[in-house]
């Protein structure tokens, strides 16, 4: 067989059984032009935080947020490497996806917001998508609930080194309820961190200064004790001249480390006293959503695509197969496999 022969025999077979391929067309059209009608439409909600800090604090380009998780307060962006990394962690955290799924709503019926995520994905799931059965136990509903806020929140450092996130739901009223969550017990978090470090930082510091107070009254007592032990000796003499000298430089030494260590119990003190952490929504999520919505034309134009070539290649599958066999035996026996028909005809 010629390819001239291979071409005219599959245009005459398409040609014969073109209802079939129009049917099949059309069939699978009408599929996926109803798997796009049935998937749920989702809502991606965008909010950008940036943290506020006092100019007396830090420069004006510094961040109380960069400060806290990097450990100094003299960074030139919002959020440093070290701090962008720590502040993403927080926010995909289990612990703070299990906060958020137990915050009450304040809608009619005082439910979890766990809860109405359940229910909002059985009310808006495809028709392949299995109902989901809202466990009674409160850990089986965590388990649920944390694996789908996994799969739907995001959390990244812009270029403008600003805090970004987002999460993606299928109605408005829940994005924003849970998007606010998380930003609430992002916020929360923060602040009590701050304030916590800002205690341990004080404590630390009254420790160092009581420490070497008592390490300064006990120098005291040993020049004391030597001078009451030297009254009527000679003191000129270095058995009793060098501890004295040395208890002197001492505590001149200790003097130094007090000093340093009294301002900076004073200077954790001030920053005890005025820790106010603010956290700046920059971008709310609040609506309008990016909405994500599958056409059905277009479905419908690939599932007619599909069809006609899926027709073709079940069409045209033995027409292919018969003439590979027969280019095989040529190429291998010099000699062309006789068609059924030329078979029969020959043994007749």
């Amino acid at each position: 067989m010629t390819s001239q022969e291979l071409t005219i025999e599959i245009f005459t077979r398409l040609k014969k059984h073109k209802i079939f391929i129009a049917c099949a067309a059309v069939l699978f059209a009408i599929i996926l032009s109803i798997f796009a009608l049935k998937t749920p439409v989702t809502y991606t909600s965008t909010a950008i935080i940036f943290p506020l800090t006092a100019s007396n604090d830090n420069n004006a380009t510094s961040s109380a947020l960069s400060a806290l998780f990097s450990g100094g307060d003299n960074s030139s962006n919002p959020f440093s490497d070290e701090a962008s990394v720590n502040i993403i962690e927080l926010a995909l955290s289990r612990a703070t996806r299990e906060h958020v799924a137990l915050i009450k709503d304040t809608s009619p019926g005082n439910k979890t917001i766990g809860e109405l995520l359940l229910r909002d994905v059985n009310a808006h799931r495809s028709f392949m998508e299995p109902e989901i059965k809202i466990p009674t136990n409160e850990d089986s509903m965590l388990a649920i609930v944390t694996k789908i806020f996994k799969e739907n929140l995001a959390a990244t450092i812009n270029k403008n080194n600003s805090f970004v996130l987002s999460y993606t739901g299928r109605s408005p009223e829940v994005v924003r309820t849970i998007s606010y969550g998380f930003i609430d017990k992002i916020s929360t978090f923060y602040i009590d961190l701050k304030r916590e470090k800002a205690k341990r930082d004080f404590e630390f510091a009254s420790r160092k200064v009581d420490s070497l107070r008592n390490v300064m009254h006990l120098k005291d007592s040993k020049l004391i004790a030597i001078d009451q032990k030297t009254l009527f000796t000679n003191t000129n003499k270095m058995e009793f001249k060098v501890p004295t000298e040395n208890l002197i430089t001492e505590k001149q030494m200790l003097r130094q480390q007090y000093a340093i260590a009294v301002a900076n119990q004073q200077n954790a003190a001030y920053k005890l006293q005025k820790a106010t952490p603010v956290i700046k929504v920059l971008d709310s999520p609040d609506p309008p959503y990016d909405v994500q919505k599958r056409s059905p034309i277009l479905y419908g134009i690939i599932g007619f695509m599909i069809g006609l070539l899926l027709s073709f290649i079940y069409l045209s599958f033995r027409i292919f197969a018969r003439y590979a066999r027969e280019e095989i035996s040529k190429a291998i026996y010099g000699q062309e496999v006789p068609p059924v028909g030329r078979k029969s005809q020959m043994a007749a």
